[in-house]
């Protein structure tokens, strides 16, 4: 007995254990196109995919997350496979977001899905024992592993005598306890999270042919087997008989055909007890069709304390457990094929249950996200007009919940399609870093967020991506040397590129006592080692003494020594470089905004910000109202009040950076190839294998070349360039560069 849990955790306070543990998600879901016709295209990912795949059907897929210490890590990951998936599809599919399915043609239109022979010959059979129409249901599972630091404290603290010093004997009792107690309440999930409340009218005949809240959570209609009646959980021993012997007598094909709302998962099936349980496949979950994934956040936040507080519940005595299972799976069946139109017939043990949970979430400190789940699961049970199941029932039209249906499938994709430069559940990270997830993603390569903070990545095992589309392909020493401007000027300049004349300073008198000889054109004041824009003072014209010391103090104020440099008129282009190769280029157009007669500068600034591909994180850098922009604005002889007419463009910056609200213009077709090589050729000066080259160009379609080579001034070159502005220019066509940056990393 395992009764000393909660007691132990609470004298040592580490009632924080409770709520550690490890998880994953499995989720399935029908493709059909926006009539409800099941899809009868391949699932458009190279098979074998870690994330996406087929389930029993070729129609239906399923999205695997790999293992977190959080619920919100695998709930993020959920998130962004969903995403991808849905931008996969053809154009006229959605996935169908109930698990019973829609109308189902004949059992010959069902293409099964194929992996491999042997998947094939498994689905083949079990489409002949079982039926079609059962398989193709779809659901929700939720994969669970204890906490090794807590069962390492129970058992170290408390458990090591009663057990003999076997941490493994330990281990799997505190699973099993687990799963009987998963088994004896599982009828407050179906409750809470019952969503299937009636089938397609060809879907079989032997439905009820009133509501209720789950077919599919139901013994009798739902995704069960005779096997999951015949397996004993009165201990690991017996389960490991009881399902050994179903395999043996031909009645199962292997464990997989154990469809029991729990599955003990380990080395195999053989070595269960002797190795251990790794963990617990919890496959009772409807799918939820309010929720975009399949489940919300809420509803795996009280999965959490639900397993929580199901390992500190009283074990059930081990004479007790056939019995008190069976009577649980009867509680279970009674709210399953209960009417969702009224109170169930078990409310007072759901109100009791909720109690308990309550009084357990405020005694062991449950975190404040738990508690805010377990509120919003007492309300379902206070009014049963809050459940999925009764919610979905004044969706039925015409006997039909297609209509419904189709709605929100469409709905859900087009939530994931309309900002294609973010991915669900990472936009908290840059926008390069949600670009390279996605496309990592849709390619099937193991990716980890090795530091969500920095948005550093890892690819394949091995490939570690950081900000600014940081690799391996550039050397740290290129690294280093494009950093410093100065540096950078130098070896275009032995390279034979025409860069901007100037000096260096790193004392502002110094600077002053030239002013003379500097200012007798436009000029740019920028540090030596500055990044993304700041520090940066374009004059256009010559200045005056006072502006260009004001330029030299913030530059100084930035980095130690200041670069002055002639300046070069004409337009800024970002050529993006990778492998020797210019895979983009975009115009660089200053942060600005275009007047319409009536609104002052500030309000434009506040609308073009609005946009959805602007802001933090996302292609587009928000536009600036700072003391930059007052600085620049005096340049033109402009000020924040005024009202730019209709038409008028106003540059807020005179330097054309991305960083600083520059729009992005691709012109990747109408850049002339000379151009192009003279990119290459500065990426190879610094040798970088991925480099962002800024270049000044009068007549981007006039050819540069040897007699004229001041076509092509070269303002910078950066080892960090944006991807995202490429991917999601501000206008023009996307190019697919995190794509080309992907195939570089992994052929190299």
């Amino acid at each position: 007995m395992l009764d000393q849990i909660g007691t132990q955790l609470k004298k040592y306070q580490h009632e924080a254990f409770l709520f550690a543990g490890h998880y994953g998600i499995e989720k399935e879901g029908q493709r059909v196109n926006t009539q409800g016709d099941l899809s009868q295209t391949p699932l458009p990912f190279t098979q074998p995919h870690p994330y996406v795949k087929n389930d029993f059907a070729q129609a239906q897929a399923e999205v695997a997350t790999d293992y977190f210490d959080t619920c919100q890590q695998t709930f993020q990951q959920l998130q962004g496979l969903d995403a991808v998936l849905l931008r996969a599809l053809p154009e006229n599919e959605i996935l169908w977001p109930l698990s019973m399915p829609p109308a189902l043609p004949s059992a010959a239109e069902i293409k099964i899905a194929a992996p491999t022979a042997a998947g094939l010959h498994y689905r083949q059979k079990i489409a002949r024992k079982y039926g079609y129409q059962m398989q193709m249901m779809s659901a929700v599972h939720v994969n669970f592993s204890l906490s090794e630091r807590l069962m390492r404290f129970l058992f170290e603290v408390h458990y090591h005598a009663q057990f003999n010093d076997d941490y493994i004997a330990f281990h799997n009792a505190a699973y099993l306890k687990l799963t009987q107690n998963y088994l004896r309440y599982r009828y407050v999930l179906t409750y809470l999270f019952g969503a299937s409340p009636l089938a397609a009218a060809n879907f079989s005949t032997a439905v009820p042919d009133h509501l209720v809240r789950s077919l599919h959570a139901s013994r009798r209609f739902g995704y069960v087997n005779r096997a999951s009646q015949e397996v004993s959980f009165q201990s690991i021993t017996a389960y490991v008989a009881d399902l050994q012997q179903l395999i043996d007598n031909g009645e199962l094909q292997g464990p997989r055909e154990f469809y029991s709302p729990v599955r003990l998962h380990g080395n195999s099936l053989a070595e269960l007890e002797s190795a251990g349980i790794h963990y617990l496949e919890l496959r009772n979950l409807d799918i939820d069709p309010y929720a975009a994934d399949g489940l919300s956040a809420t509803t795996l936040n009280f999965f959490r304390l639900f397993l929580a507080y199901l390992l500190v519940t009283p074990s059930v005595p081990v004479e007790q457990a056939p019995t008190v299972l069976v009577q649980a799976a009867a509680q279970n069946e009674t709210v399953a094929l209960g009417s969702p139109l009224g109170v169930s017939r078990l409310q007072p043990q759901l109100q009791e249950f909720m109690q308990s949970l309550g009084k357990f979430a405020q005694d062991f400190q449950a975190p404040i996200e738990l508690q805010q789940a377990l509120q919003t699961m007492q309300a379902r049970v206070v009014d049963y007009r809050l459940t999925p199941s009764y919610r979905l029932s004044e969706e039925i039209n015409g006997g039909s919940l297609q209509q419904f249906a189709l709605r929100q499938a469409q709905t859900f994709k087009q939530q994931a399609i309309a900002q294609p430069y973010q991915l669900p559940g990472y936009t908290q990270l840059a926008a390069d870093s949600q670009l390279l997830l996605a496309n990592a993603y849709q390619r099937g390569l193991a990716v980890r967020l090795l530091d969500e903070q920095a948005g550093v990545l890892q690819l394949a095992e091995h490939e570690v991506i950081g900000p600014g589309a940081s690799t391996r392909l550039n050397s740290q020493t290129a690294v280093m040397a494009s950093q410093n401007k100065l540096v950078t000027k130098k070896l275009l300049g032995q390279a034979g590129l025409i860069v901007p004349a100037g000096a260096e300073y790193t004392q502002v008198a110094t600077a002053m006592a030239d002013f003379a000889d500097l200012a007798k054109q436009g000029l740019v004041v920028k540090p030596k080692r500055g990044t993304k824009g700041q520090g940066i003072t374009v004059f256009q014209t010559a200045p005056t003494a006072e502006l260009f010391k004001v330029a030299l103090e913030r530059a100084l104020t930035t980095g130690t020594s200041a670069l002055v440099e002639n300046y070069v008129p004409g337009t800024v282009y970002r050529f993006l470089v990778i492998a020797g190769r210019v895979c983009a280029v975009a115009e660089c157009m200053p942060a600005n905004v275009v007047g319409d007669g009536r609104q002052a500068l500030t309000a434009l600034v506040v609308r073009k910000n609005k946009q959805a591909n602007r802001g933090l994180n996302r292609p587009l850098r928000p536009l600036p109202l700072d003391g930059q922009t007052d600085f620049d604005l005096q340049q033109q002889g402009l000020q924040r009040s005024i009202i730019p007419a209709r038409g008028n463009q106003v540059n807020l910056r005179l330097a054309a950076t991305f960083a600083t609200g520059a729009d992005a213009v691709d012109v990747t077709a109408d850049m002339d190839a000379s151009y192009k090589e003279v990119a290459v050729a500065a990426a190879q000066a610094l040798q970088l294998q991925v480099a962002g080259v800024d270049i000044v160009i009068d007549n981007l379609y006039q050819p540069v070349d040897a007699a004229h080579p001041e076509l092509a001034t070269v303002l910078s070159v950066t080892a960090r360039p944006e991807l995202a502005v490429h991917e999601a220019p501000y206008f023009g066509t996307a190019q697919p560069v995190t794509a080309a940056l992907l195939d570089q990393l992994l052929t190299k």
